[in-house]
């Protein structure tokens, strides 16, 4: 079609150029339009002009509009055409041009006309062809293929498959219907044999069924007798869980008169034999109470009724007040406790503080127990999961013995111990980790360790807490003078360094920490001209120890000059006089303590602690209770004793009742501001008597405080629905009970002991200065009571040291002195020079000198005439310290 198309545009050019020679060279426009009209006759063409001055002029011309008619040439067409162009010649001069414009368009209607009309012959052909092939078909396929598909629906009716199909055919359908023939017969026989299998499996069924019938029997009889096992099983349980709750009764009842009893003992004037005896029966009381706990626990874990409260609480006081259980352990054994809480760790959290606490101690007792020098680290770290959830980590790390390879697997199963021989050196059930990742399972959390045999080991755990809504933050930043100023760190712990310098980089100020003494000595030589604004020492370093580098320090600066503040994991008492000796500024105990650290550090340089960090003391006053008057309900005449001798001290008025029914009838006599109330009491029990005084007696203002033996999971819930306030457990914590009375108790004007003094306390005797051996001066009462920050208990118990170690002395001396052993006298005699000293007794401390002096130089006899000097001075300070110990009780 294109073809054609150019073909004619080629002819039509060629045949114009010739027609128009003549009209163009008259300038005959009307000759030229009818020739042009002409020509346009043919729809295909668009446009026909005729152009002069090099195709620059449209001389004449005629176009399609949009409708395709023919009309004058106005614009030139636009789109796809097939175009061609002529010259017009004459005598071969060009006078012009002729350009015609065809349009394809109407190609694709004669094209579409065309297929269509082919189209048409095609279909007809084939369907003729397919005519003709169903005709033949159906005689050679389809009226077989029909009679057996008939054949197969008459059998599907009448299941009569002897039916066989009979046709005359060739080929292929001959050999479909044979084999459909063979097919029946096939199913005719299966159809026999199925038959006989049905009757044989109804027959069978009808037997199973028998014996159906006589298991439901048989199951019916069972479950009868499974039913009685339950209730008997339950009933079991439940006098079990009463046994349980009985035995921890019975046990802490005793437990608490015995721990109670030796505590308020050891307030007592005792021999150190006697002291060492009450402390060896307070250690094991505990223990015991540690194992009962842990068997209630274990008990309550098998029978899945050990469940997690749901409360906010502070995680950081926590941790801390964990630490303040293991300083005595802390102390004995040479290991350091490190708590190392990072940055990010929320404070309030949501979950059980209980159980959290259960399972960090068992981990850090397991670590003590196992550990017997070097360290133990408890780290806390948190990933935060959403603004409201927490993933924090626990990690709790020793240097002890390691756990053997062949233990590791079994180690959280119950009773499985390290060492499980006869002759093992360690104690526990090997209950604590088995109830601890029951615990942290229970809390949807992981426990898992790693160790390594000699070396020590880690344990972890995790929990996802929500966090509590926290309170604005404390910033624990110093004043602006103090940012910046360089302090020196002296420990030889590299785990306890690290954490000073991490909490001193975030006060704001610049560590520089030292392993030793030594080097420490050597950078404060080194800053002479820069010096540190303080130094931080541990008072147990290797080599030189912290108080011996102190008094080097001293001979350069004074106090004012460099202040020291120390930290010791030694007994306090020893750790104080040899701070006094140090003239060490101030002095805090380890493990140690974020706030306690900062508060240190603000006091020791002079400035005021931040009301919202100071810690109120929670030691109670004496005899600031003398305005209250309490009812102790207590069937057990021990228990009523050990309570009231708790209480002595507070000067608070007690009342005692042995039963709730005679309880119930005293506060109805007397008016009382609080109430002790035990559980399981003859006659009426502790909730029975609530009961009343609630509902009956209308006394629901009245503070009723439980204090009993029950301690299991769920009795403290048990005793605040009942009606009471608060729960005190046996065996009784001694500030724990102080505290909870406090809390309960109305608020009155504040107590003035001086006041009541003056009040309560007889007129002096006047004096009679002949009979008294002591003028008074064996110690300046002021002058230590200063040095040591005011605190006359901490005094007693100086005293109280300083007197049981230097019973022996005089005789020690004499017979070192019998042997001629002067330089050894004369060595103790230092030491008790010196402790005399700190302590300001002053003429003991000049006595001393005389008797170290005269064995120094030996001088025997001048030495046994110092001797009772220095003995007449002991006596009389032993006389001393026994008259402020009377006073102070």
């Amino acid at each position: 079609m294109l073809n054609e198309l150019n073909q004619k545009a080629d002819g039509l050019v060629e045949r114009l150029s010739e027609s128009l020679i003549t009209p163009l060279w008259n300038v005959d426009q009307a000759a030229i339009n009818r020739i042009l009209l002409s020509e346009m006759n043919d729809k295909r063409i668009k446009a026909i002009l005729v152009t002069e001055d090099n195709g620059n002029n449209v001389f004449a011309g005629k176009i399609r509009n949009e409708s395709w008619n023919i009309v004058d040439f106005k614009t030139w067409p636009i789109g796809k055409f097939v175009k061609r162009k002529a010259e017009i010649f004459i005598m071969n001069q060009p006078i012009g041009a002729v350009e015609i414009f065809l349009s394809p368009k109407f190609i694709n209607d004669e094209l579409y006309s065309s297929i269509l009309s082919s189209l048409l012959r095609t279909v007809l052909l084939v369907l003729l062809i397919n005519l003709v092939l169903f005709i033949t078909m159906r005689r050679i396929l389809i009226s077989p293929i029909a009679k057996l598909s008939q054949t197969a629906r008459q059998i599907s009716l009448d299941k009569n498959y002897s039916a066989r199909v009979h046709i005359e055919c060739k080929g292929e359908m001959e050999s479909l219907v044979a084999n459909f023939n063979n097919m029946l017969q096939q199913i005719e026989e299966q159809d026999l044999k199925l038959k006989q299998y049905s009757g044989q499996l109804q027959e069978k069924i009808h037997q199973s069924n028998k014996n159906l019938e006589n298991s439901y029997r048989e199951l019916k009889i069972i479950n009868r007798e499974l039913e009685v096992a339950k209730n008997a099983a339950e009933a079991a349980s439940r006098s079990k869980s009463e046994f349980m709750a009985n035995v921890s009764h019975e046990i802490r009842t005793p437990m608490n008169a015995i721990i109670g009893m030796a505590d308020l003992t050891m307030e007592t004037q005792l021999s150190p034999k006697q002291r060492e005896f009450l402390n060896i029966i307070i250690s094991s009381g505990k223990v015991l109470l540690r194992l009962i706990n842990d068997i209630l626990d274990f008990s309550k874990i098998e029978a899945g009724k050990l469940n997690l409260e749901e409360v906010t609480f502070n995680l950081h006081q926590l941790i801390h007040d964990i630490s303040d259980l293991f300083v005595e352990q802390m102390v004995a054994s040479q290991t350091e406790l490190v708590i190392d809480i990072r940055p990010g760790v929320p404070q309030l959290i949501i979950g059980d503080p209980l159980r959290l606490r259960q399972v960090l101690i068992n981990i850090t007792a397991n670590a003590f127990k196992f550990t017997t020098k070097g360290e133990i680290i408890i780290t806390v770290s948190a990933d935060k999961l959403n603004s409201n959830k927490a993933e924090i980590i626990f990690a709790i790390k020793d240097t002890g013995i390691g756990i053997p390879k062949d233990v590791q697997p079994y180690l959280f199963e119950a009773f499985k111990q390290a060492d499980g021989s006869t002759t093992r050196k360690y104690g526990g059930t090997g209950l604590g980790l088995s109830i601890s990742k029951r615990i942290v399972d229970l809390m949807q959390g992981n426990i898992w360790f790693r160790s390594k045999q000699g070396e020590g080991s880690t344990f972890f755990f995790t929990i996802t807490p929500n966090i509590a809504s926290e309170p604005a933050n404390t910033e624990f930043v110093l004043p602006d003078d103090l940012q910046g100023a360089t302090v020196l760190v002296v420990d030889d712990n590299f785990a306890v360094r690290s954490v000073l310098v991490r909490y001193l980089k975030l006060f704001g100020l610049k560590p520089v920490s030292a392993p030793d003494a030594e080097k420490a000595m050597e950078l404060i030589r080194e800053n002479e001209k820069n010096q540190f604004k303080m130094v931080i020492i541990d008072l147990r370093l290797p080599g030189m120890d912290g108080d011996e580098a102190s008094i080097e320090i001293r001979k350069s600066y004074s106090k004012e000059e460099l202040p020291i503040l120390m930290i010791t994991s030694t007994e306090l008492n020893t750790a104080i006089v040899k701070a006094q000796n140090a003239q060490i500024n101030k002095m805090i105990s380890k493990p140690l303590k974020h706030t306690t650290l900062f508060n240190a550090i603000l006091d020791t340089l002079g400035y005021d602690i931040p009301k919202e960090l100071a810690q109120e003391p929670s030691k109670p006053v004496k005899n600031e209770l003398n305005d209250y008057r309490l009812l102790l309900v207590e069937d057990n005449p021990i228990n009523q004793k050990v309570a009231e001798q708790i209480l002595l001290p507070t000067g608070i008025s007690i009342d005692s009742a042995s039963n709730g029914k005679e309880a119930t009838r005293m506060v109805q006599e007397t008016e009382y501001d609080i109430v002790l109330m035990d559980i399981q009491m003859p006659e009426m029990d502790g909730y029975e008597a609530t009961a009343k005084i609630r509902t009956v007696l209308g006394m629901k203002e009245l503070p009723i405080i439980a204090m009993t033996a029950h301690a299991m999971r769920g009795d403290k819930e048990k005793c605040l629905d009942a009606g009471m306030d608060d729960y005190i457990p046996k065996p009784i914590d001694k500030e724990h009970m102080i505290n909870t009375i406090r809390a309960h108790l109305k608020e009155r004007p504040a107590y003035d002991p001086d006041l009541h003094a003056r009040k309560t306390e007889p007129e002096p005797a006047p004096e009679n200065k002949t009979d008294d051996k002591s003028d008074g001066s064996e110690i300046n009462i002021e002058e230590v009571l200063e040095r040591i920050g005011g605190d006359m208990d901490i005094l007693i118990s100086i005293l109280r040291n300083f007197r049981d170690y230097n019973l022996g002395f005089s005789e020690e001396i004499q017979e070192l002195l019998d042997k001629d052993q002067l330089k050894e006298a004369g060595d103790k005699a230092h030491t008790l020079k010196g402790s005399a000293a700190n302590i300001s007794a002053h003429e003991l401390a000049l006595a001393t000198l005389e008797l170290e002096k005269a064995c120094k130089s030996d001088l025997k006899e001048e030495a046994v005439k110092a001797l009772t000097q220095t003995s007449a001075k002991l006596d009389l300070l032993f006389e001393k310290i026994s008259t402020l110990e009377k006073d102070e009780d």
